[in-house]
């Protein structure tokens, strides 16, 4: 039987760099709606970490399955988007993936 995947992903941008990230990701963004129709969910947010003191770009992303995920992850479009953000400095470390179960509470649809 084939689960849904949520995951979180955690982006440290380069100081300045948040604007370009996310402009990257929403042209990932748009390929991923048109090309794979095994992602439920591609969301970009923006968070500040004041332990850490800098901004993050948060993504909230849910795979009708395992294969799904794997489209996704092997796309070239998926791998472009990484390529760039080592070529052009704009991260501080390296993405940051969680794969999230649920554990209580609801969600409205």
């Amino acid at each position: 039987m084939s689960t849904q995947i949520d995951l979180v992903a955690i982006i440290t941008p380069n100081k300045g760099k948040t604007d370009r990230i996310v402009e990257l990701l929403q042209g990932v963004a748009e390929y991923v709606k048109k090309s794979e129709p095994g992602t439920i969910k591609y969301e970009i947010a923006r968070s500040f970490n004041k332990a850490a003191g800098v901004e993050e770009v948060i993504m909230l992303e849910s795979y009708k399955d395992k294969a799904s995920l794997g489209i996704h992850g092997n796309s070239t479009e998926f791998k472009a988007f990484n390529k760039k953000l080592q070529d052009e400095g704009l991260v501080t470390a390296p993405m940051q993936l969680k794969i999230t179960k649920p554990a209580g509470g609801f969600a409205r649809l």
